[in-house]
């Protein structure tokens, strides 16, 4: 499509019309000049004439309409002028051309400079990788598009208004129309659709000057199928991420229920294994049998308590803490294992008081994380010496109101692996283990508003501790 430049109501004449109009009025003006006479001088109206030429016809077209106008002139007063020599009238004849030829000079500068505006405009739009085309809101006539526009639209870029902008829809298929959004000076976008080709373009939207036409809008179409087509394929991952962080999760949910409750069915099939012993016995004693079967009976209710936790944490439900004593929580985590500590022959040390700082805790979730450090303790010194298997718990209330449990074993220590990377998930340096048992640990103590971290043994081993906030809520 040809430029179509706004153009002034001097810019519709043409070169010929021009210079014919031009020569016509300076005949005008030189006629009215000899008529009025030397006294009235109207050679000032020499210079719209001098002006239309140069503007129409080139700057040589005003040079020689300043020569003519300066000779008329001179023709016109030659006999009436009262300078009393002749050379002052010829010096004002000189004078009048010099100032013709500037004034035609500048006309021809200002011309020039304004081709050479619309020529870097119009070079811009074209060099420009966007769809551009300027419309006429009135007429509904397309007065420029560049050739990415001609590229894209093909014929409707050089119809109507009204038939380019039916290519491009507002609503995509599938996808709901954007509101425009404001952006300054006038100027508001939106994302568009091509009907033909499927292609999405940002497209902004503004009123410009074009002449003296004050209802033209630009429009400036940027192809972003690329980023569109990244967005969708982004909200794609995203989703399966999703669906990957639910299996995840039921996974881990699985395999944290595995976990949970192996210990306490091990203990039952312990205390199991002792009553068929007993019951066998010549003599059964049925206080050990009684006693042995109330022991599997707690361990029951307790795996039934960690499988109604899990549920209500599927559930997303709220933990509901209540008043404990530390000590307690403890001695409860210490009977759940006793036949672990029992069977590798460890000797445990506690602190001699009868009852522990008050903390509000969930004290299933609080006694499950004492078992896990206590079970990682007695695996720890597997291969200590027997007489040198020593578990020590103490319990202490901290002067920043937390309460520090601490599970200290004999063990070999974190060796070339560091403690931080002993309590990621899933990471275990048992043949048979889950890894879940430390993570296990620090999810309660966050949980709980504390947290778990571990330190080599001076005596050799390691040392976890396990912060709770005392007397305050989850």
């Amino acid at each position: 499509m040809a430029h179509v430049t706004p153009r002034f109501l001097i810019d519709r004449l043409g070169p010929q019309r021009g210079l014919l109009l031009a020569a016509a009025l300076i005949l005008v003006v030189g006629l009215a000049d000899y008529a009025t006479g030397y006294e009235v001088r109207l050679s000032i109206l020499y210079l719209p004439p001098i002006a239309i030429a140069t503007w129409t016809a080139g700057a040589r077209m005003g040079v020689l309409a300043a020569a003519c106008s300066s000779v008329l002139w001179l023709l016109s007063f030659k006999s009436q002028h009262f300078y009393l020599q002749s050379g002052y009238y010829y010096w004002e004849a000189a004078e009048m051309l010099f100032g013709f030829l500037a004034f035609a000079w500048l006309i021809a500068r200002l011309r020039h400079a304004l081709g050479q505006a619309d020529e870097r405009f119009f070079r811009v739009l074209e060099e420009m990788h966007s769809a551009v085309y300027v419309a006429d809101e009135s007429s509904d006539e397309i007065l420029y598009a560049n050739s990415a526009m001609i590229r894209i639209a093909g014929d409707a870029a050089t119809s109507r208004a009204s038939m380019l902008e039916q290519e491009f829809p507002h609503d995509g298929e599938g996808s709901a129309s954007l509101p425009a959004i404001t952006t300054g000076h006038g100027f508001s976008s939106r994302t568009i659709r091509n009907s033909r080709t499927g292609r999405w373009y940002l497209s902004q939207v503004g009123p410009i000057p074009w002449g003296r036409n004050t209802q033209v809008m630009l429009r400036v179409l940027s192809d972003i199928t690329e980023e569109k087509d990244a967005e969708l394929l982004r909200e794609k991952h995203i989703e399966i991420m999703h669906r990957s962080a639910k299996l995840m999760s039921l996974a881990e949910i699985a395999s944290t229920l595995a976990h949970e409750i192996n210990q306490p069915l091990m203990v039952i099939a312990t205390y199991a294994d002792a009553c068929q012993r007993l019951l066998n016995a010549p003599q059964p004693d049925h206080a050990e049998i009684a006693s042995a079967l109330a022991k599997c009976r707690a361990q029951a209710v307790r795996a039934a308590s960690i499988i109604e936790r899990l549920r209500e944490f599927i559930r997303q439900r709220q933990h509901r803490p209540a008043p404990c004593d530390a000590r307690s929580l403890v001695t409860d985590a210490i009977d759940i294992v006793q036949p672990y500590l029992d069977g590798q022959k460890i000797a445990i040390e506690l602190p001699q008081t009868a009852s522990g700082p008050a903390i509000v805790a969930d004290r299933i979730l609080l006694v499950q994380a004492l078992v896990n450090l206590i079970r990682n303790a007695i695996d720890a010194m597997r291969d200590t010496a027997p007489e040198s298997r020593k578990l020590r718990i103490d319990i202490a209330l901290q002067a920043s109101g937390e309460v520090l449990f601490s599970v200290a074993d004999r063990g070999a220590g974190f060796g070339t692996r560091s403690a931080e990377e002993l309590l990621s998930p899933f990471f275990t340096t048992k043949a048979d283990g889950l890894g879940l048992g430390l993570a296990i640990c620090r999810t309660v103590a966050t949980a709980h508003g504390g947290r778990l971290w571990a330190v080599d043994n001076p005596g050799g081993g390691a040392v976890f501790h396990l912060s709770i906030p005392a007397g305050s809520a989850a």
